[in-house]
């Protein structure tokens, strides 16, 4: 068995472990009728059963992404042509059988197809390139081993090709787990693509991947790979990319892989690009998506564990005891329930706190960064020149003035992608970690008062795992308890359940780069100040050497005009969807979390008090059955704390 097969057998006994760990935790929290408990573990089991990983294959046009994608397959599945050809996205899913499906948009169920028609129905119509395919998505079913562990690989339209086509792959790029970014050898990391990498990718950790290295002389290929990871290293760093530089020749792994010629698809270089794909997606991958849901059981086995012991000490008490206690308890109860709605609105006032904050700067800076597109627009290098003649003037000043648009939205880009990094994210990261900070507070006091309220009811101390639970912080508790299910993202940052901070938001902070994507890129602001400027400079008969400059002027104060009226609203769509993407999940997970235990605490005293009421055979039974049951869920966390170890060690 290879060291890949080996680590994708080590994966699947792992999740299929916890998924029976899983089932066998629904079964104990149905049997103590904790409906709370078992609402969990049926997500958490969805989760696991659906959450498909989702690589992502990109590049400009004309890079061999469909190519590449084919000689996986072993098949010309995907269009390939000399001119742009991938109009749609297509998803490459694991099954026995091959198979296609096509999906048009608004449409309830794709149009199967055979696969070998997907050529003819997903190209490029290059005789109507502004034309849009009438399919919005591809599905191919394909007995691809890489693909079998609920692993979809995305091949993307290409970049740069048309603007529709851009917004399909940026609009999609916030799905993709992992990114596969094609490039030329022969001219790797062009200014688009440095720009594409410097502002959309800084959140991955990208397999890069040079094709047509066939087309490189031997005695130039050792210069040509030196000079590509200079170019990404001096970017990103001398370690972060690490094993990740690819070299590959497409064609020859497709025709070897058709062929059954395993020694020419090993020297293609596809192969070992293939091979560490699937290390990734066997360890990397499967610590990601297992380790989540491993500590989400973790914590709600603890709780059930702690539970278990207040509720037999409610069945041993003396007749009419429990009944006096839990009259008692009803101020501190009320006062418990009070402390909650305290903590969730101030969870809602901060996330409301955060938006305003991120609004505000984001706004401030767009408005200052305008003021900046004259002096941009003045600097950006022409392809194309006006020329003298007046026949042509109108055809040269579009396409003059579309590049200067383009290129003065292109560097306003960069700087605002600096400006996140640089400036947005350390603020983002103060504010969480003193949110985190005080909602440990808050959620420890709670937890104490609860705590107490059990004694007070039970007499029952340190119940088990108490101890064991205290080396995480009340936040990491309940985000992993019965509370919900949000380890990842901003909330797994704030925890450290996962990765730090920081960390987290190098997922977040794209996010909101991508949700003004029509205003900094040729499809959006550029296509509207190009044709305001193209209206002026005809209706003026402007003419002679100083016509480029005017129309740089021209696009410069244009470009600015509108960013200033657009920064307001792109500001404050921005931070919404920031916030609702990362602070609504936790808030709802915080506000499950102190409901769940209320209500914990309120069922397993009426629990007590109806089996009471039934007689002492029916108080024998349930003590036997919440034994067994208490056994039972110390052998599981148990298993789940060796499991978790195992995920953490990969």
């Amino acid at each position: 068995m290879s060291t890949e097969e080996g680590g994708y057998a080590a994966a699947a006994a792992q999740r299929l472990r916890l998924t029976g760990i899983c089932r066998q935790l629904g079964k104990i929290a149905e049997q103590i009728g904790d409906t709370g408990a078992e609402s969990l573990v049926s997500d958490i089991l969805d989760r696991m059963d659906t959450d498909a990983f989702y690589v992502m294959v990109v590049g400009d046009f004309k890079r061999g992404k469909s190519t590449f994608v084919n000689a996986l397959l072993g098949a010309q599945v995907l269009p390939v042509k000399a001119v742009p050809a991938t109009a749609v996205i297509t998803e490459v899913k694991f099954g026995d059988a091959p198979a296609a499906q096509l999906w048009k948009e608004d449409a309830v169920s794709p149009e199967s197809v055979a696969p070998e028609r997907l050529v003819e129905l997903i190209t490029v119509n290059n005789k109507a390139h502004d034309q849009r395919n009438p399919y919005v998505k591809a599905e191919v079913i394909w007995p691809l081993e890489l693909c079998r562990n609920n692993v979809v690989l995305v091949d993307s339209p290409g970049l740069n090709d048309h603007e529709s086509r851009d917004e399909i792959t940026l609009g999609y790029l916030r799905k993709a787990d992992a990114v596969i970014f094609l490039q030329h050898a022969i001219a790797p990391m062009s200014m688009d693509e440095t720009q594409f990498l410097s502002s959309y990718l800084e959140a991955y950790d990208p397999f890069f991947v040079f094709t047509y290295f066939d087309a490189i002389d031997d005695h130039e290929r050792g210069e040509v790979t030196a000079a590509a990871r200079h170019r990404i290293t001096a970017l990103r760093g001398e370690e972060r990319d690490e094993g990740r530089f690819f070299f590959v020749d497409g064609k020859t792994a497709l025709r070897a892989r058709i062929a059954g010629d395993t020694a020419a698809y090993d020297s293609s270089g596809v192969a070992a690009l293939e091979s560490a794909l699937e290390r990734y997606l066997a360890t990397e991958r499967h610590k990601v998506k297992v380790l989540a849901p491993a500590r989400a059981l973790r914590g709600l086995a603890r709780e059930l564990d702690r539970n278990i012991p207040h509720e037999l000490a409610m069945l041993d008490s003396r007749t009419g005891e429990l009944e006096r206690r839990w009259e008692s308890a009803q101020q501190p109860l009320r006062e418990l329930q009070a402390q909650a709605r305290q903590i969730t609105m101030d969870v809602d006032n901060q996330t409301r706190m955060l938006q305003e904050r991120v609004e505000n700067l984001l706004g401030g800076f767009l408005a200052a960064v305008a003021d900046e597109a004259p002096v941009v627009a003045g600097d950006v290098p022409l392809t194309t020149k006006l020329g003298m003649n007046p026949l042509k003037l109108k055809e040269r000043v579009e396409q003059v003035a579309g590049e200067i648009a383009a290129g003065t939205a292109k560097r306003i880009e960069e700087k605002v992608a600096q400006w996140v990094s640089g400036s947005l994210e350390p603020v983002i990261v103060q504010d969480l970690e003193k949110l985190a900070e005080r909602l440990n507070a808050e959620l420890g006091s709670f937890e104490a008062r609860l705590d107490q309220l059990r004694v007070d009811l039970t007499g029952v101390t340190g119940a088990a795992a108490a101890g064991e639970r205290q080396q995480e912080p009340p936040l990491a508790r309940f985000l992993a308890g019965v509370g919900g299910f949000v380890l990842g993202g901003v909330a797994g940052g704030m925890v450290g359940a996962q990765f730090g901070v920081k960390e987290a938001l190098r997922a977040l902070l794209p996010t909101m780069a991508i949700a003004m994507v029509w205003l900094f890129t040729p499809f959006g602001l550029p296509t509207l100040i190009a044709g305001l400027v193209i209206q002026g400079i005809v209706q003026s008969n402007m003419a002679g050497g100083r016509l480029e400059t005017k129309m740089r002027e021209a696009v410069g104060r244009e470009m600015a005009t509108q960013i200033r009226l657009e920064a307001p609203k792109q500001a404050r769509s921005a931070a919404k969807s920031f916030t609702n993407e990362t602070m609504r999940p936790l808030t709802e997970s915080i506000n499950s979390g102190l409901s769940s235990r209320i209500e914990e605490l309120t069922r397993s005293v009426a629990t007590a008090q109806e089996t009471r009421e039934q007689g002492a055979e029916a108080v024998g039974r349930r003590r036997s059955e919440l034994e067994q049951l208490d056994q039972q869920v110390r052998r599981t966390g148990e298993d789940l704390d060796d499991l978790v170890d195992e995920l953490v060690r990969l």
